[in-house]
Order: structure tokens, then sequence, then C-alpha cells
């Protein structure tokens, strides 16, 4: 996937929310790395970057084949607080670089004076591209109305549930060039949903594969990563790997756009909580006051 930055990031990655931190951490990574994941995905908040940087340590690959992606927790919000815990990440993780720094949500507030850290951190080499997560447009624009470079990807909650509910935000990234990554692609934890259901029946048995990797693969073809979570099961952590060797064609993909929420589920959302709270927007320069001066 080829981000606004000039750098790339691949499709598929593994998710480390909920692996507990310690040998289930440590295994779930390396299982992924040994299957042929190459994107790893943690976060402060999941505490195990320690497990993560052991197990990229420990698997034998070069560093620069691997792609981590990390994210500063709320408590770090600000700039110097920013730059502080990116040096503590990268500590954890035992590297000298991390390839994608997110946000990882805007209720930490001081919105583009965390940005400028990032903007500073990409400056000085100690990370490759920023992001952010579960942003909306309102946390999206504050970044662009201050003048600042915008993220290269927003990590958001993304299935075929919540498609249309999201769609002024999918259009708004795409416009400005922002590459969405899915979390939830299982219908964000609704089981029952996509297990029972006929169409995607179907298609699993059209496909001879499993429904949750014709879920993975929608999104893949509706152009987002995605990041399945670590899993306790080797084999689980193989099947959501292994969604490279087929492609839905693009009927199919509509008709599982289609598909209708859950009118009783309000699936997580910051956009509608979360206040846009600028910060001290002095450590970075205000390009488009700029423009308007000249």
């Amino acid at each position: 996937m080829h981000l606004n930055d000039g750098n790339e990031m691949p499709m598929i990655g593994m998710g480390t929310y909920q692996a507990t931190p310690g040998e289930q951490a440590y295994i779930t990574v390396q299982w992924a790395l040994e299957r042929g994941y190459r994107l790893i995905d943690t976060a402060a908040d999941y505490k195990n970057e320690v497990d993560v940087g052991r197990a990229i340590a420990d698997s034998g690959i070069p560093r620069e084949k691997i792609f981590v992606t990390t994210k500063l927790d709320t408590t770090s919000h600000g700039y110097e607080k920013a730059l502080a815990a990116t040096d503590e990440c990268l500590e954890r993780l035992g590297t000298d670089y991390i390839d994608l720094l997110l946000i990882h949500s805007p209720f930490g507030g001081k919105i583009v004076e965390t940005w400028d850290a990032l903007v500073q951190l990409q400056k000085d080499d100690k990370v490759k591209s920023i992001g952010v997560s579960n942003f909306g447009i309102p946390h999206l624009k504050a970044i662009q109305d201050y003048g600042r470079p915008l993220p290269v990807v927003n990590q958001i909650e993304m299935h075929p549930l919540n498609y249309d509910e999201r769609k002024e935000l999918r259009i708004w990234c795409t416009q400005n060039l922002i590459r969405i990554t899915a979390y939830g692609s299982l219908f964000g934890g609704e089981s029952d949903r996509y297990k029972k259901d006929s169409m995607l029946n179907y298609l699993a048995k059209k496909y001879k594969k499993t429904v949750p990797q014709i879920l993975l693969r929608w999104a893949i073809d509706s152009n987002f990563a995605v990041i399945p979570k670590a899993s306790s099961s080797k084999e689980r952590v193989q099947e959501n790997f292994d969604i490279l060797d087929f492609k839905l064609d693009p009927q199919e993909v509509r008709v599982i756009c289609e598909m209708p929420g859950n009118p009783i589920k309000k699936y997580w959302n910051p956009i509608n909580d979360a206040e846009v709270d600028i910060g001290d927007t002095s450590h970075g320069i205000n390009l488009k006051f700029m423009q308007d001066e000249l």
C-alpha cells in the first residue's frame, strides 16, 4: 500500500490488541512472522511492546523487512510528552525507529500540538511515517486547517455493518490521500452475524475459504489495510493471512457493503464524542496563516 509520504505499508498485518503481555504476545508475534506477516501493530496502551520487540529481534528477519506500527496513548498528548513517550516506545520495542506512529485517539486532546511532535519525530528519523487512529473529520480538519501535513493513515473500526455510517469519513480520507486501516473487521466482534449470514457462507463455499477470510478479503478489495487481532490459535493466525490468493468480484464487494448494520449497536465511534482540542500550536509553523499573509 502506497502512503502519501512516499513510504509503503503492507496491506495485511497482525494486530496485538488483547494479546496478553508476556509469553502469549511474544509467541503470537513469532507465529505471525513465521507465517509471512510483515506488519505488526501494537500500542503503548496494549502493554506488550516489549514482547513485540523481543519477538521481532528473535525472528532472524532483518528489521527493515518488518513494518512496526505503534500508538501514543491519551496520557502522552502534548508536544514534550509525545516526544518523551516515543523515546519510551523505542526503548520498549528495542529499535531505533518506528515505521508508523499513530496518535491512538483524539480523546487526549491537544491534537495539533501532539501532531507537531510527530512531525518533528519524523524529521529526526525516529519515525518513518505518522498517522492517527479513531479520528473523525473535525479532528483531521484541525490538522489541515493549521497547515500541517496530513496523516498517512487513519486507523478506525471498519466493517460492512458500519460501512455506510462512515461514508463521509471514508470519502474525506480518500480525497485527502489518507489511507484507512480497518480494525474490528469481523463485524466488531458480532460473531453470530457473520457465522450465520447466508450470503457470506455462499461466498466462503464458492472460494473455498472461511467466512472470516471473506470479510478480511472484502476489506482489502475495498482498499483498506487490515490488522486482524492476535489469536492464541496458530491455525487462526495462519488463516487470517491466507487471503491473498483470491479476490472478490466487484459485485460481491458491493453486496457485502450493503449489509444492514445492527440498529441497536453503537459502533465505537469517537467522531461524535471527542471534542476538537487544538492545544499549543507554537511548536509548528502555521503554513496556512503564512500563506494567507503572502
